[in-house]
Parts: C-alpha cells; structure tokens; sequence
C-alpha cells in the first residue's frame, strides 16, 4: 500500500513539474467534468468612458459542465492572464462591470452551472499595451477526475496573441 502511494505521488509530482501546453482560441481546457474554453478574443484601450492603463483584452470565457448530476461553481476568479516572463494578472473587476453596462452579458460575481449545461462570461483584464505573449490559465481544486489525467488543466494556456 505504502509503495502504491509513493508511485502514485511521484507520478503526480512528475506531471504537476510538466511543461505547459498551448492551445488555441476555441480549444477547450479538461478538468475532471468541466471544460473551459476562450471563444473570442477583443483588444480596446477603452470600455465606455473608462479608459485601460494598458489595452483591455476582452475575453468571452464559456463553461461547460459535462457531468451527469453535479452542478459547477465558478467565479471571474477562475482565469488569469500569464505573461511569458511568468508575471500574472487578474479579472479587472470594474473594467468588467463597465463593459456590462455597455454590452449585453449578465454579470455576476459567482456562477453555478448545472449539470449538461454551458454557460459563459465576458472576463476583462488590463494589461500592459506592450505585454509579451500573454496566455490565458484557469485555475480550480484537484478533483477526482483529475487523477485520470494528473491535472493537465493547470499545465494548459490559450494563446492570446
């Protein structure tokens, strides 16, 4: 049993030190039930009358939930932007807010996805105007299913450039 544990750790420690993969816009990110992709990409250095420090980059980030009997609770926390030098960025919030005022999605802090639904948001981030291949990463809890492919989905980014 012991021994059993050891393989299984090494195993995952192994996979978890793997190098990341680059998918494109439309390729989905598999963890456990759920799938995550980035549907459409948008650059604008304004929203409205809100104005980025950088260039907003418009995310329409969409949620399938494949399981059976379990809904998926996620939040605009879910992604993040990476750039190639390893710095990370966040959902702006407000930038988000205000594009939701001008543009037709639902915003909301937190999402419950029933199970064989889809859902999807419209996720903003700020970044710097001359940011050097920046990719997109989800991040979630290890879940059961993850064993099955020792947490690919935290190896995966989307090319935003």
């Amino acid at each position: 049993m012991r021994m059993r544990l050891l393989t299984l750790s090494a195993a995952l420690l192994a996979a978890s030190c793997g190098r990341d993969e680059v998918i494109s816009i439309g390729q989905r990110i598999h963890h456990d039930d759920f799938e995550y992709s980035v549907q459409s990409l948008e650059r604008k250095d304004r929203i409205g009358n809100l104005h980025a420090n950088g260039l907003f980059y418009v995310v329409t980030f969409e949620v399938r939930n494949g399981a059976k009997q379990v809904e998926h609770k996620w939040s605009n926390g879910i992604a993040y932007v990476v750039d190639r030098q390893g710095r990370q960025y966040e959902v702006d919030a407000h930038a988000q807010q205000a594009l939701a005022a001008t543009r037709p999605f639902e915003y909301k802090d937190r999402y419950v996805t029933p199970a064989g639904a889809t859902e999807s948001t419209m996720l903003v981030f700020d970044l710097p105007a001359q940011i050097e291949e920046p990719y997109l990463g989800v991040r979630g809890l290890f879940l059961l299913g993850d064993l099955k492919d020792l947490n690919q989905y935290r190896r995966k980014r989307v090319r935003l450039f």
